[in-house]
């Protein structure tokens, strides 16, 4: 299949999951909100890119971050098992680098994350 071709399936698919998600209410009832923060470093760019994708409990929960490279055919970074491995802890924060596995330019496909969960008070 050419890019074009990827390019149209992965909408496909994207919008589907769209269709098909529940708010993170219904899967995760005690979490009030979920903060991904994102810095990408780019070789060759002074200042990184910084990015925030908030989530609230009405939001779809798809934690996927497009990717940034036009390049890119799947054009995603994947954070749903880290989420759920947090909120399955109780984390409130977690930090480390995650990667575009799909995307062919490596130099803009690494960041550095910080995710933010807040939780209901318990009762």
């Amino acid at each position: 299949m050419n890019r074009r071709g990827k390019l149209a399936a992965a909408r496909i698919v994207k919008k589907q999951e769209g269709i098909d998600a529940r708010p993170v209410s219904e899967l995760f009832p005690g979490v009030t909100g979920i903060v991904i923060s994102m810095v990408y470093s780019k070789t060759g760019v002074l200042e990184p890119l910084s990015r925030e994708v908030n989530f609230h409990p009405g939001s779809n929960a798809i934690f996927k971050v497009s990717c940034l490279c036009p390049e890119c055919t799947e054009d995603y970074f994947e954070f749903t098992k880290i989420i759920k491995a947090m909120i399955k802890a109780r984390k409130t924060v977690s930090h480390g680098k995650i990667s575009c596995d799909t995307c062919p330019a490596p130099e803009s496909s690494n960041v550095s994350y910080t995710v933010s969960i807040k939780y209901a008070p318990r009762r």
